[in-house]
């Protein structure tokens, strides 16, 4: 890891850490320094503003959570991490859903996890006699990506009361049953 990728991740946390305590529009980028004993002007040398930090530690996280498992993990199983580190991330990610100006986390997650939904669909329908057209696949993916950030957004603002792997399974049964109905209705190539 090089020394900038070292400095951005200490700056990220300590905005995380803050983030637990405090919302996103009461802290200054001078807290957020203090807070990991580095100076202010390092700051500027990695990030714009706090908001292209917000929105670094988005694109970081959701990349290492999800996207760079995509050609490695069951999609099965990127759920089941997803799940376990919102959970352990959730009072940040409580905070972090109200930023609704710049740098949206829903959107950020809508992103990754529409691509994820695409990956399914391809993974579930190679060598089947189906043929769903990449417009349909998309309204699909764009669907089911919505009801999870959703879902994702309700479960964190009420505490992650349901556990981890109680939710990670409900939403892979209900993807299951949604994708052996695509199959089941899809319609076969001409």
């Amino acid at each position: 890891m090089t020394n900038s990728l070292i400095t951005k991740k200490i700056i990220a946390n300590s905005l995380k850490k803050r983030m637990e305590t405090k919302s996103f529009h009461e802290i200054s980028v001078s807290d957020i320094m203090q807070s990991c004993q580095m100076r202010r002007q390092t700051f500027y040398y990695h990030f714009v503003d706090k908001y292209e930090l917000l929105g670094w530690i988005y694109k970081e996280e959701t990349k290492e959570n999800i996207k760079d498992f995509l050609d490695y993990e069951k999609w099965e199983n990127i759920f089941d991490l997803l799940m376990d580190y919102f959970y352990e991330n959730q009072r940040f990610y409580r905070r972090a859903f109200k930023v609704t100006d710049q740098n949206s986390f829903n959107q950020y997650l809508f992103e990754h996890t529409k691509n994820l939904y695409i990956k399914i669909i391809d993974e579930r329908l190679t060598d089947k006699p189906i043929h769903i057209s990449e417009a349909n696949k998309n309204m699909l993916a764009s669907f089911y990506s919505h009801g999870f950030v959703g879902t994702i957004k309700d479960w964190i603002e009420h505490h992650c009361s349901i556990q981890p792997s109680v939710l990670s399974s409900l939403i892979k049964e209900m993807i299951r049953n949604q994708l052996l109905l695509l199959e089941q209705t899809g319609s076969k190539p001409k």
